[in-house]
Parts: structure tokens; sequence; C-alpha cells
């Protein structure tokens, strides 16, 4: 699946802007970068990562695909899932490139990925990386020649609910009460999620929300939180990923003994996954390029 392309630094820069469902403003003259590389990344197997430290924005072999995931969300400000892109040419999910940006003096983001999680970040954090979101798509615009359009379509998705009639949830997920701003840059990170082993993750003072998220790729869907439970858990879940969620050689076999997702929803944190129709916002590339060279 296209979402497994993302290494962990890559999921960790998304996921902050996954919780705190903000949407860029918009402008009449949108901000752009002072600077900006883009450069074919030809390496048979190369190395991802992503950053915004030292006020600079970079993504190293990404592809295309990925640069717009990250430059065009939701309405609601959430990331877009592989199903709500619609259009794309097979060589923006199969070139790579690096990106290498500098933001105008002063707007740029000095954040700590791998170790912040999407509760430890500030407003001051969530409207810098607004601004990188738009210049990046000027970037794009500018370099890839991309263009595109929105089209509302009725898609079939899961709307995340509690499972029991009475509320009682699982015993994996556990409420808390805790402030991931002051618990910043320490220790694992807070208002995140780990992957322990495949199949096996763990989040601490995350909102139902953000697991929304998290669960559309191993569900294979759109997940719309519709539990009703507001404040941060714990969590921990214990399932068994499809096939194709497992890539390359040292990848650890799953748990055969394991239960699937939905299951381990039910079980483990008193949740389910009920399908329904919805209307989803979707973008449909009507135009790229390959970039020219720097």
């Amino acid at each position: 699946m296209r979402s497994m392309l993302l290494t962990v630094c890559l999921i960790s820069l998304l996921a902050i802007l996954r919780l705190h469902g903000q949407t860029p403003p918009r402008s009449d003259a949108p901000p752009t970068f002072d600077t900006a590389s883009v450069k074919a990344n030809d390496s048979r197997n190369g190395r991802r990562d992503s950053s915004l430290a030292g006020g600079r924005f970079s993504m190293t072999y990404s592809t295309l695909h990925e640069l717009i995931v990250f430059a065009f969300p939701r309405p609601d400000g959430r990331l877009r899932s592989e199903f709500e892109i619609i259009g794309e040419p097979s060589w923006l999910n199969a070139d790579h490139f690096d990106i290498l940006a500098k933001p105008p003096e002063g707007q740029g983001v000095r954040l700590d990925v791998g170790n912040t999680g999407a509760g430890g970040v500030t407003s001051a954090d969530l409207s810098a990386i607004d601004r990188i979101r738009i210049m990046l798509q000027t970037l794009l615009a500018d370099r890839f020649k991309l263009t595109v359009h929105h089209e509302l379509k009725q898609l079939a998705v899961y709307e995340l609910r509690v499972d029991r009639g009475d509320g009682r949830l699982g015993p994996q997920l556990k409420r808390v009460d805790v402030d991931c701003a002051t618990r910043r840059g320490g220790g694992p990170p807070c208002g995140g999620f780990r992957t322990l082993a495949p199949g096996h993750i763990v989040g601490g003072g995350v909102t139902l929300s953000l697991l929304a998220q998290f669960l559309e790729l191993p569900a294979g869907r759109n997940v719309l939180d519709r539990s009703g439970l507001q404040g941060t858990f714990d969590v921990e879940l214990q399932y068994t990923p499809d096939r194709l969620q497992l890539r390359g050689p040292d990848t650890p076999a799953p748990d055969q003994n394991a239960v699937s997702v939905f299951t381990a929803l039910r079980e483990q944190l008193g949740l389910k996954l009920e399908s329904v129709i919805a209307p989803i916002d979707t973008l449909v590339i009507d135009h790229a390029e390959k970039p020219t060279p720097d």
C-alpha cells in the first residue's frame, strides 16, 4: 500500500497535523520559499526522511504523491488517504525526489519531529506548519507544473464508535489527563504513536480522532471519529496486519495467533468500525510534470 512508503520520520511529521485539524489560511499573495532545491533521487533503496529542523523544510527520497499528501490536506486539516487522491500518473508514486527549502526569515519551524508527538505541538508551531504547506503548494505548481481540483464523491468509509451499549471501554484504552506540551522533548513522544512490531502499536496521550486516522491504513478506508469520546487516552493495540502492509526482507513475521484489526478494536479497546457511505472531498490531479534539474 502506498501509505506504507512513508518512513517513521515522515509519519511523525504528518501526525503532528492530524490531531489539530487546522486548515491552512488563504491570502491573495501566498507565501513562498526564499530558496528551494528539487533533485531527482535515483537510488534503488534510498533512505526516506523528513525534517523541519533548523527552520528549513526537507523531504528525502520522497514521491510526488507523498509531497501532495503533506501539501493538500482535507478540508478539516487532516491528512488525505490514498483513496482521496485521483488521477495520478504512475510515476507520481514511483519516482523519488529530495526537497530542501528555506522559508523567509522567521517563518520556519524549529521542531524535533522524531521526539515530538502531535499533542506536544504549540499553536505557533501549527501556524508555521500551515505556512510551509502553502509554500509547498506553490513550489509544486512551479517545479512540477502541478494543477489540481476538488470533487465531492460518495465513498465507503468506516465510523469509529464505542462498541458496548453501556459505554465501557476495553482494557487497553485508558483515559489519561496529560499536557503533552509540558512533556515535549522528554521521553517517548506524547500525543503520538509508536510501532513496537508489525500490528503492535502504543499511543500515549492521544485523542480518538488521532486514533481514527491511524486506523485508516490497517482498515483500508477513511475512518471518521464518531465515538463521542473527548480527552486523551493511552492506547495499546495488537492485531494481525494485512500481508500487503508488511514490507522489506527484515520485517519480522506477525503473530499468527493475533486477530484482525476489527476484532482487536472490540476486544482490546471496546471500540468498533461501522461501514457507511459518506461524501468525501477528493483531490483530482489534472496535470503534473517531472521537474527540470536545479
